[in-house]
This record gives structure tokens, C-alpha cells and sequence, in this order.
């Protein structure tokens, strides 16, 4: 089980896309994360201006590929980034036949939802309207 799921989003702060993208778009910015690094040419631009931000430190380089990850200042700016502009996912814990996944949503009716299609693609014969009444949800802790 996931407890920090990826999300689908894009950020129009294109730095702190950098910084999601970079962590694979977690739930959580300050979670486990299953990614941490950013490749760039080494000599280019963006190399250049992640290396002078406190957001990023160099891991890393191969050939003319510079490898940077995201420091802990850069995952609580994206998470302020987050809440600022006010991102609607959150982790949302859901229970049926009892099983329980995390995964991330935008409000308890799309989490049940989401739950079901996955649910669904083994269980051919179940009806939303079963599974819905079968199924609690809860907002995951953080």
C-alpha cells in the first residue's frame, strides 16, 4: 500500500512544477516519496539556477547529464506552494470487502469512485450503486 500516492497535476509555477515533477507529483510533498532527482544538462541554464537555489542540491552527474534532488526546503515550499493555491487532492483511505488502499482524490465521492473503476476491472458483475453502499471512506491522516 502507497501511502503518499502520485497525483495527476500541473503547476503553472513552473519551479515548483520542477519540484513536483522531481518527487513524482506525490500527495504529500514532505512524505516518502518513490522518486527524488531531476536530470539537466550539466552545462545548460537550468543547471545553472538549481544549483544556486536552497530547493535543489546536485546528486550526481554522468557525462553531460547533471542529477539534482529536491532538499527538504524545497519540499515545504512546494508544500506551501500547495496550500496557497489551494490544490484540492488529499489521501483518501478506502475500505471494501475488507481491503483498505490509499490513494489520493479530490473529495470522498471521487475517491469511492476511483476505488470502484480500479476494483471494477476484476469484478465485472459489481454496480457502483453496490459498491458505493458497501464502501467507507475516510480522509487519510497525514
Amino acid at each position: 500500500m502507497n501511502s503518499n500516492p502520485g497525483v495527476n497535476r500541473y503547476l503553472k509555477d513552473k519551479a515548483m512544477d520542477h519540484i513536483d515533477h522531481a518527487l513524482g507529483r506525490p500527495v504529500d510533498p514532505l512524505g516518502e516519496t518513490y522518486r527524488n532527482h531531476f536530470a539537466t544538462d550539466a552545462g545548460g541554464k537550468q543547471a545553472q539556477q538549481f544549483a544556486a537555489s536552497p530547493n535543489w542540491e546536485k546528486v550526481g552527474q554522468r557525462d553531460d547529464m547533471a542529477f539534482f534532488g529536491v532538499t527538504d526546503i524545497g519540499k515545504w515550499a512546494l508544500k506551501d506552494h500547495l496550500k496557497a493555491i489551494g490544490d484540492p487532492w488529499a489521501r483518501y483511505a478506502v475500505t471494501w470487502e475488507g481491503h483498505t488502499v490509499v490513494i489520493a482524490a479530490k473529495s470522498i465521492g471521487n475517491a469511492k469512485y476511483s476505488t470502484y473503476l480500479d476494483v471494477s476491472d476484476s469484478y465485472s458483475e459489481l454496480k457502483f450503486v453496490d459498491f458505493a453502499r458497501e464502501a467507507k471512506v475516510r480522509r487519510a491522516a497525514a
